[in-house]
């Protein structure tokens, strides 16, 4: 009797299972979009990001890689758009804030007191070591970041941000 049954569900199978449904073609469908979808998404995130990186300028005849940018403030970043300066060095770009946090942490701990957090249109999160008003600050800024051994940098940090606002 078990074998009756056995061979019966498995001949059901094969009459049913094998067969091509509009349903089978919809969900392919359906994955292969996704699919797609993800693809793009991910090749305009990676256009978003290479727009991002810094760009070679040259201000006051001194030579900086720099990235202009919209940006904000949170209420714990430790800078408000009064106190921002125009030449700002970079250290640590985030996705969450809690990691911006704690560099920052690590930097005040580490002697850069007015260490700060701004914020991007994408919700991204910028830690700045140094906020400078002229060039020659951010340059020396920059070098001092880049010869200290408690912070550790990946390119293309650190760079200046000049704030949008005050990109004029």
């Amino acid at each position: 009797m078990k074998k009756i049954l056995f061979v019966a569900a498995i001949a059901a199978v094969a009459l049913t299972g094998c067969k091509t449904t509009e349903a089978n073609y919809r969900a392919a469908y359906e994955i292969a979009k996704e699919k797609q979808q993800r693809a793009e998404d991910d090749g305009a995130t990676a256009k978003l990001q290479t727009f991002a990186d810094p760009k070679e300028s040259i201000v006051d005849g001194i030579k900086l890689m720099m990235h202009t940018e919209p940006i904000g403030f949170i209420t714990d970043g430790g800078v408000t758009r009064d106190d921002i300066q125009k030449y700002n060095v970079v250290v640590g770009r985030f996705r969450q804030i809690f990691n911006a946090r704690q560099m920052r942490q690590r930097l005040i701990a580490s002697g850069y007191e007015k260490a700060c957090i701004v914020t991007t249109r994408d919700a991204g999160y910028y830690v700045i070591a140094e906020s400078c008003a002229t060039a020659a600050e951010a340059e020396k800024g920059l070098e001092r970041v880049k010869s200290d051994t408690s912070i550790s940098l990946r390119a293309p940090l650190p760079y200046i941000l000049r704030p949008a606002h005050l990109a004029r």
